[in-house]
């Protein structure tokens, strides 16, 4: 054999060798799918807002951020509202939130809103109140399981209460026939830690369950915190229409049961509610003077 024969006998063995060792290796394993993250929520408080002195609104933004690459729409699974660390009765809280859909990589807010009976609260002699939202939140995706999320917020509300009227006294000035004129001691007591003022008020004054007189009243009173004040009315009753006997056992009462009742308008100077309408209706027995 020719020395260049035998040279390509050895070379082509040695040429074909790797690629016939790669085709003996097993198939690389694929790479493990990268998992997604999961939406972000957070729950912040935003204002409050008062229709009266128990009906108050609580008002929340609900922020979500979607990082995955599919939407997903929100579904409210439970939530929880807490006033000074208790769970308000059957009918004191109620909550408002719409579902949304939240499109891949981007963000949304969703207002909250809780509606609070007061009336229906424990009742407190504090001058604040604090409240707290709790929500827990679904996420539900078109494809793959779903995920959800718990977040919560609070806030302090300042407690306004209602002013409280009682007649201390009643005194008869002049009584003619047909008319007899009236003044009433009147106090007002104020259980806010906070002044308010009375700014009007009308009402109708009722001795021993008959009709006396009524009127109204402007820029009435100034009340300091905690505190009470006085305001002197002065009421004429007609008796034209009325029963001689009637004046007789007026004149002659040492003390009557009364019942005074109206509306009142009350300013409080708290952001939430700086005006408020009231009702008032106060039984009582009162001295009468002449």
């Amino acid at each position: 054999m020719k020395p260049a024969r035998l040279w390509r006998v050895f070379l082509l063995p040695a040429f074909f060798l790797p690629a016939f060792l790669g085709a003996c290796k097993s198939p690389p394993s694929p790479l493990p799918a990268a998992v997604e993250e999961s939406p972000a929520s957070r729950l912040d408080f935003d204002h409050v807002e008062g229709r009266s002195v128990r009906d108050v609104s609580l008002f929340f933004t609900l922020k979500l951020s979607n990082p995955r690459s599919l939407p997903f729409r929100t579904a409210l699974k439970d939530w929880k509202a807490e006033l000074d660390g208790e769970v308000p009765g059957e009918g004191a809280a109620s909550l408002h939130v719409e579902d949304a859909l939240v499109r891949p990589g981007e963000d949304a807010e969703i207002p909250v809103r809780l509606d609070l009976d007061l009336s229906k609260c424990p009742v407190s002699d504090a001058a604040s109140l604090a409240a707290r939202l709790t929500i827990s939140v679904v996420y539900l995706f078109a494809e793959g399981p779903e995920s959800s999320g718990t977040v919560s917020a609070g806030t302090v509300v300042a407690r306004i209460r209602e002013p409280v009227f009682t007649i201390t006294s009643i005194a008869i000035l002049q009584a003619e026939l047909v008319n007899t004129r009236f003044r009433v001691n009147l106090r007002i007591d104020n259980p806010n830690f906070f002044p308010v003022d009375l700014s009007s008020f009308g009402y109708e004054l009722y001795g021993e369950g008959r009709f006396w007189a009524d009127g109204e009243e402007r820029d009435v009173l100034h009340i300091p915190a905690r505190s009470s004040g006085e305001r002197r009315l002065f009421l004429l009753m007609n008796f034209i229409n009325m029963k001689r006997s009637l004046l007789d056992e007026v004149i002659a009462m040492n003390m009557v049961r009364y019942r005074f009742r109206g509306e009142a308008r009350v300013g409080t100077g708290v952001e939430y509610l700086p005006l408020f309408d009231m009702v008032f209706d106060h039984s009582g027995l009162s001295k009468v003077f002449k």
